[in-house]
């Protein structure tokens, strides 16, 4: 699990709204995990995730290249590698029903990227995005 209180906050409050949104589903998916919940409810949260991380990335991709941040390509690359690693968790998860994978996906990868990637990228594009 992840608490929201303990995500690094950036300086545009969208921007931590959307990634607190991320972290209910993450824990709720995570919760499946770990109760046992039958496959097909399991699938339809990680679902939910994926299109969160669409619409979230969306967002922020939209507004950076909007007002010609420097660093899109970089920012926009990072979302994709995990964007791509996640759909392949996901297919993983299809195939196998492995909730071990899954959970360690989720604990060890996604949520390491999802800090690092508000630590290293998210902040200065957010106080970019506030200094426009």
């Amino acid at each position: 699990m992840i608490k929201k209180e303990n995500l690094p906050k950036v300086s545009f409050d969208g921007m931590n709204k959307v990634h607190y949104e991320e972290v209910e589903i993450i824990n709720e998916l995570l919760e499946a995990i770990e109760a046992d919940t039958e496959v097909q409810s399991v699938t339809e949260i990680f679902e939910k995730l994926l299109e969160h991380m669409l619409e979230h990335f969306s967002y922020e991709e939209s507004m950076l290249k909007n007002r010609g941040f420097g660093m899109y390509d970089i920012h926009r690359n990072d979302h994709n590698r995990i964007m791509g690693e996640t759909r392949m968790a996901y297919m993983n998860w299809r195939n196998f029903k492995d909730r071990d994978a899954l959970k360690s996906f989720i604990e060890e990868d996604f949520i390491a990227w999802l800090n690092l990637h508000i630590q290293a990228m998210d902040s200065v594009a957010a106080d970019f995005l506030l200094r426009q």
